[in-house]
């Protein structure tokens, strides 16, 4: 009776010995393929954030041409509207007095 008791004992033990090997291969596999998977999405994580880093510069430059545009565009404005002031007031006001000041 107590050989049987040990040969089950032993058959119970080398099952557990089996399922617990068979179990950690199984986790080990598991634990490669999470390992890559995380790889995977760090990778498209950086990708995205290069891509969103990409676009976020190209929109500054953009915005940037367009406030460098507005400046010139004013900018010429301006002198278009002081020279038609000096052209129109300024000329008058010397033909009249002979003389030109710009401190009144």
């Amino acid at each position: 009776m107590i050989t049987f008791i040990l040969g089950v004992s032993a058959a119970i033990v080398v099952g557990i010995l089996v399922w617990l090997t068979i179990d950690a291969i199984k986790s080990s596999k598991r634990i490669k393929q999470l390992e890559k998977q995380n790889e995977q999405v760090w990778l498209e994580i950086q990708h995205r954030c290069d891509s969103i880093e990409r676009t976020l510069d190209e929109m500054i430059r953009n915005v940037n041409n367009r406030v460098d545009e507005n400046y010139k565009y004013t900018d010429s404005r301006f002198d278009k509207f002081a020279n038609v002031i000096e052209r129109d007031y300024v000329s008058k006001i010397d033909k009249a007095s002979n003389t030109i000041s710009y401190n009144n």
